[in-house]
This record gives structure tokens, sequence and C-alpha cells, in this order.
């Protein structure tokens, strides 16, 4: 079986099927299996105590999963627009909802659906920033959704220090643009302050992050349960790698930097699974983010087409075991 016409294929029929695909996920995974009353208790500094309390409800994940569909089109639109993959494609929407509709499928609508919607936000945001250097605009939205995804998930933080290392790669070194990073930072972190202040817990602040920061256990205790997935998550990824160094040479100056800041979103967020324990599997809502245009440019870009069909194969086998 070839999917390398289906992949390398600029046509967006694939755009236009995934509604249709996510529905067939939903229907098959609880009606074969039901709810499976799995629940993950991530609380933030911005917190919705409905969603953590009533994650079991069949309706809820059904919202989240159109969430999830919203979230792949911003996906695919914010590939198509500032271009940062070697042709336009269809792959990181349709790779981000089959390696995200397990985690929905089990939490529903929770935080970290939220703080992927930021994230995505503030990606948008960072790829303009490379685009256009002349407007601080878009780096002070990137500093500003970029904390508050931190701010819904404080499990997060390492993406601050992400946004941060990332900006003078991104060919805004100059002090406005950090100065504009910070402000969109502090504009966050103020409102929050002042609705903490509000409702009399301001002093209560620090202890509510360090106490949501440290809860839960070890990410490497969680593995086990999706172990094979994570294997081929794992070999994908190196295998990225060596394609995006490869090819990295005949990119342009702003394909680099685009994927560049994925790359480096991936090791941040991804090193904070060593350091900091976890209730769930939420996280990879985000891991996916960057994982789904690494892999894209990846599967639009090998030469080696068995080599490619069998990762691709892999990697659908990988989801099916998430989503179950």
């Amino acid at each position: 079986m070839g999917f390398n016409s289906v992949l390398k294929s600029k046509n967006l029929y694939l755009l236009y099927l995934l509604p249709f695909i996510l529905a067939a996920i939903a229907f098959l995974r609880f009606t074969l299996d039901g709810d499976g009353g799995i629940i993950c208790r991530e609380n933030g500094l911005i917190s919705f105590p409905f969603l953590n309390e009533n994650q079991h409800l069949l309706w809820l994940k059904a919202a989240g999963m159109f969430v999830l569909l919203c979230l792949s089109f911003l996906i695919f639109f914010i590939a198509d627009r500032y271009k940062f993959l070697s042709r336009i494609t269809v792959l990181p929407a349709l790779l981000y909802a089959l390696m995200s509709a397990g985690i929905i499928c089990h939490y529903g609508v929770n935080n970290y659906l939220l703080a992927a919607f930021c994230m995505i936000v503030a990606i948008s945001r960072l790829q303009s920033a490379i685009v256009h250097s002349n407007s601080n605009a878009p780096v002070f939205g990137f500093g500003l959704f970029t904390c508050l995804a931190v701010l819904l998930c404080p499990k997060l933080v390492s993406l601050l220090l992400w946004a941060i290392v990332v900006l003078p790669f991104s060919g805004r070194a100059n002090v406005k643009d950090l100065v504009a990073l910070f402000i969109g930072f502090f504009t966050t972190l103020f409102f929050t302050a002042a609705y903490y202040f509000w409702t009399d817990q301001l002093f209560e602040l620090p202890a509510v992050f360090s106490e949501t920061l440290l809860a839960g256990e070890g990410f490497w205790r969680l593995m086990p349960e999706k172990l094979a997935a994570y294997i081929v998550f794992g070999v994908l990824i190196i295998v990225s790698l060596y394609n995006v160094i490869v090819n990295s040479a005949t990119a342009i100056v702003a394909q680099r930097r685009g994927i560049f800041s994925m790359l480096s979103m991936l090791l941040f967020a991804g090193s904070s699974l060593f350091f900091i324990p976890f209730n769930c599997h939420g996280i990879m809502l985000i891991l996916a983010i960057p994982l789904s245009y690494l892999f894209s440019q990846y599967f639009i870009s090998h030469r080696t087409r068995w080599l490619g069909n069998v990762l691709f194969l892999l990697l659908l086998a990988a989801c099916v075991w998430i989503i179950w």
C-alpha cells in the first residue's frame, strides 16, 4: 500500500473529510468502549470547576471533539498562511486531530484543551513576528497567549522560558521585542492578579501555583499505559529531526526559523515530562502541536517511500492505541 501520493498531495479534500473522521472516531470510541470514566483533574490559576467535575458527561466530550476540529483547522491555516513547511498540505491538521482525539475521548473539555488553543494562537503570533519584522504587536500577542496557557496549566511553565529563548532565534532580538514580550506576559498576569485581588485571594496566588505545579506523579509512571504509542512517537521524532537537519540548507530563512520554533517548543515542553509531575496524558494536546508540523514536514519531503509508508502506518496504529 502506498501513501506517498496522498501524503504529498496539495489537494485539500482531507480537510473536508476531517469532521467525518473525528465523528467516526467519537462514535466508535463511545459505542464500543463507553466513556471509561477517566478523569483529568488539572486545575490552574485560571480554572473552571465545572469542567473538572463533569468530564464524564458525553455532551462535554462531544463539545471537546468539536473544539479539537476547530484547533485542527487553525493549525492548517497557520501553516498555509506563513508557509514554514516546504509545501502546502493538510497533514498538520490531520495529524493533530489523530494524535489528540484519544485525549479528548478520555477527558473531554479540560484546561489542557484551552491551553492548546492559547498556544496555537501564540504560535500564529510568533510566525507573524518572524514574517513581519517591523511590528511589535505580534510579539506582544505571542507573550500574552503563551502566559495565558501557563496560567491555565502551570505545568507548562517551561513554555515561558521557551518564549524568551526562541524570540532572538526568530530574528526578533532587539530590546523593543523583548519589552513587547514581557509586556504580554505582565498583561496576562496583571488581570489574573486583579481577579484574585477582587476575590480576596491575592495572597493565596503563589500557594495555588506551587500546589498545582507539584501535584501528580512523574510522567514515566503514566507512560506504561500507552508505552507502544510513545515509542512510535519517539522514533518519528528522531527521523523527523534528521530530515529537518538534512533539508535545512535548502529552506528559506523564514521556513528555517518556523521549523526551529517548533523544534524548540517540543524540546522545552517535552523536557518538562522529566521534571514536573502530571495527573494525566493531557500534555499530549500541547506536544501534538509541534509534532504535527514536524511529522508533516517529514512525510511531505522524505525520499524513501517504503520507510515513509511504514512509519505512517505505525503512526496511525499509535493514534488508535491512544484512542482506546
